[in-house]
């Protein structure tokens, strides 16, 4: 399966969307779903915080990616996710907005390479009223696999 021209023409996809909390984590604090205790015995209720949870970063950078694909895949394929490494830059708490980017940077067989990253858009900032941060909040390189959807819904049973 030849998918080169992906990566020649550099598709990309972008989403913006705000931080809740059914998108954090909890850190310093107590965590309540699914339950469990901070990694430092000596933290108060106090440090509780909720900041973008290493799922959801994820998962929105994979929506993002497999959208972008949209239009761009042979008939009767689809993506499935097959490696990725994340990488949390800055916190981003409730309340911030994000705008995810994807790219796709390269093409090996049914593999598709794509780099992410989710930045905060302007006024989100920890500061009021200041301007967006152009460093990325967490950045994702990830590599989907093009299947036959048949197949794999067969593989499944």
């Amino acid at each position: 399966m030849d998918l080169s021209h992906l990566a020649e023409e550099r598709i990309a996809g972008t989403r913006e969307f705000t931080v809740e909390r059914r998108h954090t984590t909890t850190v310093f604090g107590e965590q309540t779903d699914p339950p469990g205790l901070p990694a430092a015995a000596d933290s108060t209720p106090d440090e509780h915080l909720h900041v973008l949870g290493s799922p959801h970063l994820l998962a929105a950078c994979e929506f993002v990616g497999r959208e972008s694909l949209h239009g761009h895949l042979p008939d009767g394929t689809g993506t499935v996710g097959e490696h990725a490494d994340l990488t949390h830059r800055r916190p981003a708490p409730e309340g911030t907005r994000l705008r995810v980017e994807t790219v796709v940077v390269d093409t090996d067989g049914p593999r598709v390479h794509l780099d992410a990253t989710a930045a905060r858009l302007d006024g989100s900032d920890d500061s009021a009223g200041s301007d967006a941060d152009p460093r990325p909040v967490g950045e994702v390189a990830m590599t989907f696999r093009v299947v036959e959807r048949e197949r794999f819904r067969t593989a499944l049973d």
